[in-house]
């Protein structure tokens, strides 16, 4: 399946068939027609789908939409429900449907059904609930964009201060960017419901979620120097800290000040905005490739360090997006920094 955003044309032929496919498969339905764009009092409406039960006659109510950004679901959730009647129900249909999306749905009585068959319906007593299928359009929906360097900027503000409201000028100055460039973002969050904007301010509502999608998204662009050192991790920290001052610890090396999880961690990684190879020869460091124990990311665009312990260190959330790239034991330090030192900040 195309994984590109589909057309009008297409997502209504592949609506159809994800209907035929998951009706097909409830044993209390006996028997179903579809018709496409009927006229009602209302309005029009994309499907409708006359449903024989073994508890009666229904009518399914269906607006199909190319992307469910959550903060448009009420609005559809209107819109159907003033069309039904008694055994109507509304149905809500689109390529992939987040998890906040499903979640908005539940508070808003809407049942919906994604293009691989995952679904939620619920028909007067007939509850069906179907998750798994792989979607391939869960990586288009948009938010990728959210996370390129500028725009990570006020993302990385909005969770480093997660209960703060801001105004356009506040976000724009504490990011770093144009208040243009704030704008376009908040209307990107916005759509996925994961802020408040309203009286001209921002607040952000759900941290958790946006986290998780930029987790999804991170890629970050950075140079990488790899290096070897017969120092322990304490020795090369203090190197470190006497001689580059605009250094920060990340990966483990961070999460064990914010949330000590690894014993005997033999490995240093550590950001520097302006890294020169003369600087390995300043901590005693050789070229390491197979063996190496010390990574080097260079870049200027490290936000919101913190000193801990008296070591400067990247923000949590910046530590916990480099440890989540990580595997085996990296991957549980991620996990758990983020229950121990990020999740109390975001409640």
């Amino acid at each position: 399946m195309d994984k590109k955003r589909i057309s009008g044309v297409e997502l209504e032929q592949l609506a159809s068939e994800t209907l035929r496919s998951v009706l097909s498969e409830i044993p209390e339905v006996l028997r179903y027609s579809c018709q496409d764009q009927v006229r009602t009092i209302s309005g029009i409406i994309d499907k409708v789908v006359e449903l024989d039960t073994t508890s009666g006659p229904k009518t399914l109510f269906c607006e199909c939409k190319s992307r469910a950004w959550p903060n448009e679901i009420p609005s559809v959730a209107h819109q159907l429900k003033r069309a039904t009647t008694i055994n109507c129900f509304p149905v809500l249909i689109a390529p992939h449907i987040s998890e906040q999306a499903a979640k908005t749905c539940a508070e808003f009585g809407l049942s919906w059904i994604d293009l691989v068959g995952n679904c939620t319906l619920a028909f007067d007593g007939l509850y069906i609930k179907i998750r798994g299928n792989p979607n391939p359009y869960a990586k288009s929906r948009g938010t990728a964009s959210l996370y390129s360097p500028r725009s990570a900027f006020i993302v990385h503000a909005l969770l480093h201060y997660p209960g703060r409201s801001w105004t356009h000028g506040e976000l724009a100055a504490a990011s770093g960017v144009s208040q243009a460039q704030v704008s376009s973002v908040k209307k990107l969050i916005e759509n996925n419901g994961w802020i408040q904007a309203k009286y001209g301010e921002i607040r952000l509502t759900h941290p958790k979620e946006l986290l998780a999608d930029w987790k999804e998204n991170y890629k970050p662009k950075r140079k990488v120097h790899q290096y070897f050192t017969l120092d322990s991790t304490k020795e090369l920290e203090r190197k470190i800290s006497e001689n580059f001052p605009d250094f920060a610890l990340t990966e483990v090396s961070a999460s064990e000040h914010y949330a000590p999880y690894i014993r005997n961690n033999r490995k240093t990684s550590f950001y520097c905005s302006n890294w020169k190879p003369e600087y390995a020869q300043v901590l005693g460091l050789r070229y390491g490739e197979g063996g190496a124990n010390v990574t080097v990311y260079q870049t200027d665009e490290l936000q919101f360090p913190e000193v801990v312990n008296g070591v400067r260190c990247a923000s949590p959330i910046q530590t916990y997006l480099d440890l989540s790239l990580l595997s085996g034991r990296g991957q549980d330090a991620a996990e758990h920094l983020y229950e121990t030192a990020i999740l109390p900040r975001l409640q």
